[in-house]
């Protein structure tokens, strides 16, 4: 997480966020405590602010019990500072009421009141519990999706599971369940299904065990997302070893021909490199080419297979429409996981000629975008699901 505030300008809005609350909080503290001074409230205050910084540059945040509290802090920070400025706004707009209703002199109009402080305080502490416990509850989404055709399939599609730190065996046991719950004949997962690597896994045979449980006839597919590297080895040999322990076939620039067993027309999963690996210099094959190794180089039995493409962020939707995909599988969005980040996924994928969650389509090829059955950074969801989606597809 500690790269984001890499960026000069994250660190700058942080930045604002941190002294507005600081005024606000300082006014607030010194009705209990008159005589407290802001040469004593500001060094303490910043150094707890930015207490997730300093632990992650001391590498203290490899300690669990330290990384899980300072998660929260931007989030805390992010809703106490919305809460206190919605609540300045407000008594913005009543004391200009006021004022134009009435001159009372003598009366002292605060902007924001000690009461209104406490509120945000709590409405923030609440956001948070809430949030937390949401993150782990797994929803399910449903689409049905028509290519003109009679067969029929049910895919699920699950995305950005993070399995590391934060998501352990019994968040991996909880999703394991929802998918065998919608029984799938096929299970694609669409990237970040690990948060560093296999790097921080502490119950990896657990987990490799929950994987496994997977029910589903065609197989379990899946593509590499841009957290699916090993940072220090620069590699991704070490996911390939474990999601074959796991039963789960990975894809990277890669096709494997799925064969019915009733004999209806072939369909091939393909599987694409990231864009962005994080710590891993990395190229991908050009759409094209890939669609030729799905086409030419699989042993394909049908003349025009029924092509799905696992590619984990959705940055190129048009230019894999354009190459004659039939269904594109994405994730990464988590669909901004806390609120007000959707709005800016939304915006950002809207850029690029796509969406940052749901249905999309262009011509032939449709494609669903998944907010994701884990979480990244703070364990929290907040106006977003974790979810699995079931999509029966009639093609």
């Amino acid at each position: 997480m500690i790269w984001l505030f890499r960026s000069m300008y994250v660190m700058i809005l942080f930045t604002g966020i941190i002294i507005y609350t600081g005024l606000r909080l300082l006014a607030l503290s010194r009705l209990f405590r008159p005589s407290l001074k802001k040469r004593f409230f500001w060094p303490f205050y910043l150094l707890f602010s930015y207490s997730f910084f300093i632990f992650a540059i001391l590498r203290l945040d490899r300690v669990r019990l330290i990384r899980s509290l300072m998660v929260y802090l931007p989030i805390f920070f992010l809703y106490l500072f919305s809460f206190i400025f919605l609540f300045d706004i407000i008594s913005l707009v009543l004391f200009l009421w006021r004022r134009k209703k009435q001159q009372k002199k003598g009366v002292e109009n605060r902007p924001v009141m000690s009461v209104e402080i406490g509120i945000a305080l709590v409405l923030t502490l609440l956001v948070l519990v809430y949030s937390t416990f949401h993150a782990q509850v797994i929803k399910t989404a449903h689409y049905s999706l028509n290519f003109a055709g009679s067969e029929h399939i049910r895919i699920v599609l699950v995305s950005d599971l993070h399995i590391g730190p934060t998501v352990g065996k019994k968040w991996v046991s909880a999703i394991v369940d929802s998918i065998n719950k919608a029984e799938p004949d096929m299970v694609c997962m669409a990237g970040d299904i690990f948060d560093s690597g296999t790097e921080g896994i502490t119950e990896a045979a657990e987990i490799i065990h929950e994987l496994r449980r997977i029910s589903a006839p065609l197989g379990v597919y899946a593509c590499p997302g841009n957290h699916d590297a090993n940072r220090r080895t620069r590699s991704i040999d070490e996911i390939y070893s474990f999601l074959s322990k796991a039963g789960i076939t990975l894809l990277a620039d890669e096709a494997a021909p799925v064969r019915l067993a009733n004999g209806s027309p072939d369909m091939c999963v393909v599987g694409r490199r990231d864009a962005r690996p994080i710590g891993l210099n990395s190229t991908r094959l050009p759409l094209q080419e890939l669609k030729n190794v799905a086409v030419q180089n699989m042993d394909l039995g049908s003349v025009n297979p029924f092509i799905i493409l696992l590619d984990h962020q959705p940055i190129e939707l048009p230019e894999e429409a354009a190459a004659g995909f039939d269904l594109v599988l994405c994730g990464h969005t988590h669909k901004g996981q806390v609120f007000p980040g959707s709005i800016f996924t939304c915006f950002i994928y809207k850029k690029t000629g796509g969406t940052h969650y749901g249905h999309w389509q262009k011509g032939n090829t449709q494609a669903i975008i998944s907010s994701g059955a884990g979480v990244w950074g703070p364990p929290l969801r907040f106006g977003t699901n974790s979810e699995i989606v079931v999509i029966d597809v009639s093609y």
